[in-house]
């Protein structure tokens, strides 16, 4: 599953017509669109979502008010695809652009009342079951408790190893960042994450595993303005998903769709009018907000199986039946 943060239609058509390349998901042969909205607590009515409310639905199959990661309204535990997943016997991951704390990824692999609340995230991933986890940020005060956890801690790309310790089986990988260019043993990129985190998955769970790797930074870079580097973002997590192709083994399905849009971003008619857009501090006036909107998503769809659910036949769906879409791929039955 991969998820481009605030990554809008008009995000995917810029990118194509700016660089005049098709990007390597957009071919993908089932597409659908995806309400977005979390719920809001006037008349139980529904409002533009924010990261942690739209990965809660997307992961636990529940809307939410936004600011909470993956519990419900009592601040009780929602029950998350990638712990489902591991009830069941599959292997676990989650790749992020972003700090391993962000919303996106928590919703994924934590529980919390607040998603600023880091500790209470990093102790809940620690605490949790999730087997592989890559991103950016620092896990340094937590090495007991990774010690008692069975989890390993690396923080330089090159000491990441498809080896399990049988101590500590368990990975967690903190950079300094993660960006699409000028990469180091520090700072790689997504599609190095995803090579490390497919073959790692492919080693240790060869007969299943869930993986959700995002691309954070098409969110970021699109709430300030930038557009060049809102598509440089879009590249790299479409290279992620190339790369993604050429390493699974056996039958898979790619989901690839976004939390929201960001920026309430114009189509382009020309390359002209982008490049036109763009003032001194590099911010795009095709942008017409600079926080979320409430528009529909993409969701494409992929499958070696040519296995298409008849819920993607709709024009659009909610973003609670990603988490439906997931429970059936993997045949894990929810009460």
């Amino acid at each position: 599953m991969f998820i481009g943060d605030g990554m809008g239609e008009n995000h995917i058509a810029n990118t194509e017509l700016y660089y005049d390349i098709k990007l390597s998901f957009t071919s993908f042969e089932t597409k659908t669109m995806v309400d977005t909205s979390s719920r809001t607590t006037l008349n139980n009515g529904y409002t533009p979502t924010d990261s942690a409310a739209a990965a809660t639905a997307m992961a636990t199959g529940t809307r939410v008010l936004n600011d909470v990661v993956a519990v419900d309204a009592w601040g009780e535990p929602l029950p998350s695809i990638t712990e489902l997943a591991k009830n069941d016997g599959y292997g676990t991951g989650v790749v992020t652009s972003d700090l391993i704390t962000g919303a996106t990824p928590a919703g994924f692999s934590a529980h919390s009342k607040k998603r600023t609340n880091d500790a209470a995230i990093v102790m809940s991933q620690i605490d949790g079951t999730i087997d592989l986890l890559l991103g950016s940020g620092s896990y340094s005060g937590y090495i007991e408790r990774m010690n008692e956890k069975g989890v390993t801690l690396v923080t330089k790309y090159s000491e990441l190893s498809y080896d399990m310790p049988k101590n500590a089986p368990r990975i967690f990988a903190t950079f300094t960042d993660v960006e699409p260019s000028n990469n180091t043993d520090d700072t790689p990129n997504l599609v190095q994450l995803t090579t490390f985190a497919i073959n790692f998955m492919e080693k240790n769970f060869p007969n299943a595993y869930f993986l959700m790797i995002e691309g954070a930074k098409i969110d970021k870079k699109s709430h300030s303005n930038l557009i060049l580097d809102m598509m440089e973002n879009v590249i790299d997590f479409s290279n992620a998903i190339e790369k993604a192709k050429t390493l699974v083994t056996g039958d898979y399905t790619f989901i690839v769709t976004a939390d929201h849009e960001t920026g309430a971003l114009e189509l382009a008619e020309s390359v002209e009018q982008i490049d036109n857009s763009i003032d001194s501090e590099n911010k795009s006036s095709l942008y017409h907000s600079t926080n979320h909107s409430t528009a529909n998503v993409p969701l494409y769809y992929y499958s070696t199986k040519g296995d298409v659910h008849s819920m993607l036949n709709n024009d659009v769906i909610l973003n609670t039946n990603v988490f439906d879409l997931c429970c059936y791929l993997l045949e894990i039955e929810v009460a």
